[in-house]
């Protein structure tokens, strides 16, 4: 594990704290403490994962401001079969690394639109359990590390490729 990250978003720092605020001396707060509309500047960036590990893990929010970038709504879909059978490896490892062990984790994903612009986000993923303990969900925030211009709204087809670009850091409080 690593030192715990400095969040350059805002936005991801308060939502980090409002997670740990939950916590009441446990690992990682019950879900059923989390209510996305706590945080309501924040559900345009937000996803809500359920693992269902090995070999699923269903997106059951997905941010309106994600779902514009992107260009459709991957809400209902299964995370894992969103990459190429290559990369969908490292994203199990992740997703398990934060279910097996409840580490809040971070990363920063260079995107490149179809028109060929790169940004980056920092993304950063908090473990949500249930009442037996085990974690049921994954809360997702995304932004963007600077302002996108307006013409690069959609990343089309890019998943596959941020995912390669990826830099991530686990940490444990």
């Amino acid at each position: 594990m690593l030192q715990q990250p400095v969040l350059e978003r805002q936005e991801n720092r308060e939502i980090l704290a409002h997670w740990d605020s939950l916590r009441r001396g446990s690992e990682s707060p019950r879900r059923s403490s989390f209510s996305p509309m706590d945080l309501p500047r924040h559900l345009p960036h937000m996803i809500m994962l359920e693992p269902q590990l090995p070999a699923r893990a269903d997106i059951r929010i997905f941010g309106t401001e994600l779902v514009h970038r992107l260009g459709y709504d991957l809400t209902g879909q299964n995370m894992v079969e969103l990459y190429k059978s290559d990369r969908n490896s490292m994203v199990l490892e992740f997703l398990s690394l934060v279910v097996a062990k409840q580490v809040v984790t971070v990363a920063y994903t260079t995107w490149t639109t179809p028109a060929g612009h790169k940004f980056m986000t920092e993304n950063i993923w908090l473990p949500l359990v249930s009442e037996d303990g085990k974690v049921s969900r994954i809360l997702g925030s995304l932004w963007e590390l600077a302002p996108i211009d307006d013409d690069l709204v959609s990343l089309g087809e890019s998943l596959d490729e941020a995912e390669k670009l990826s830099e991530r850091s686990y940490y444990k409080f």
